[in-house]
């Protein structure tokens, strides 16, 4: 029986523009298509780990503003249970700022966390009567690294399985991921996780061992539309992409580490889950918007079923 995913992050609006292409700086360009939807990491990964996974809980904080109102009506109306978010006074919402390249799917966002940086640690004493029933514990780090270090010490201790969605880096040390089983960074993040620069396949891999030598098992790293480079202590692979039209980019990650992170805790194996982390990411990018994008269960075995995707060592 699959057990719930506990999501601690951050939860923010999405202001969305679609550009014909990301303007350069000091540039002013016409948009089109504008619209606030809900978002934020965490808000994303816990609403894909309920739609994937059957069962997902989040703990994080809004402002008591409009757009906290706006988020928490919409996480309702999704069936997500919102029994665990803070409402914080004299602080706004998060907000994230997003451009997204109408032909490609490409996006730009600039976040102001707002309450996301309210979370405490004692606001972690809410999952106590979670872990019970939790198989796995999922953070990122657009809420206080504190709190990320200590959620997933506490959870670990607990025995469930730890998944760091490593972005953004926000110039912590490789030492952040010290407590978790799975740390899974785009290829970006983990370059300014671990100061290597990182480019081809041999580079990602060669800076994922920097954080296997922290003591973590298991780093899956995506790729984008080239697909994910996992490395553990045994080796390496490479998990091929699923071809889709990509329209829109933001989210397709959160899809992606909320499937990892359902799929491992069913008990799927490492790359079994890696490739069906990326069918999810795949079918995110199809479609507009964070929180919409996120695919149902049945549409990722459905495109795993369709196109073979066979990963292989490097």
């Amino acid at each position: 029986m699959t057990k719930s995913i506990v999501v601690v992050g951050s939860i923010n609006l999405d202001m969305v523009v679609t550009t014909p292409r990301t303007p350069l700086p000091g540039e002013n360009i016409l948009g089109s298509g504008f619209r606030m939807v809900s978002g934020g990491k965490g808000s994303n990964q816990a609403l894909a780990a309920k739609k994937i996974g059957g069962s997902g809980y989040l703990l994080g904080c809004v402002g008591s503003d409009v757009f906290g109102d706006l988020i928490l009506d919409s996480l309702k109306y999704e069936g997500l249970d919102i029994s665990l978010i803070r409402r914080r006074s004299g602080i706004s919402t998060g907000v994230a700022l997003i451009t997204v390249e109408h032909d490609t799917g490409i996006n730009t966002i600039v976040v102001d966390p707002g309450a996301n940086l309210t979370l405490e640690i004692d606001d972690l004493d809410a999952l106590d009567s979670l872990f019970g029933k939790a198989g796995a514990a999922l953070f990122q780090l657009e809420i206080p690294l504190q709190v990320v270090e200590e959620g997933s010490r506490r959870a670990r201790c607990r025995g469930l399985k730890t998944v760091l969605d490593a972005g953004p880096p926000r110039d912590t040390s490789v030492g952040i991921t010290k407590h978790f089983d799975v740390v899974s960074p785009n290829r970006m993040e983990l370059g300014a996780l671990t100061g290597v620069k990182t480019g081809g396949n041999s580079s990602v891999v060669a800076a994922s061992r920097k954080i296997i030598d922290e003591g973590v098992p298991e780093v899956v790293v995506k790729m984008g539309d080239e697909g994910a480079v996992v490395v553990t202590r045994e080796g390496a692979w490479h998990v091929p992409p699923f071809r889709v039209k990509a329209v829109d980019t933001t989210g397709a990650g959160d899809s992606f580490t909320a499937a990892l992170t359902v799929a491992l805790e069913e008990g799927m194996s490492l790359l079994g889950a890696t490739r069906f982390a990326c069918a999810a990411g795949a079918l995110a990018a199809t479609v507009k918007g964070s929180l919409t994008s996120v695919p149902d269960r049945e549409d990722v075995e459905e495109l795993i079923s369709v196109q073979e995707v066979n990963w292989e060592r490097i």
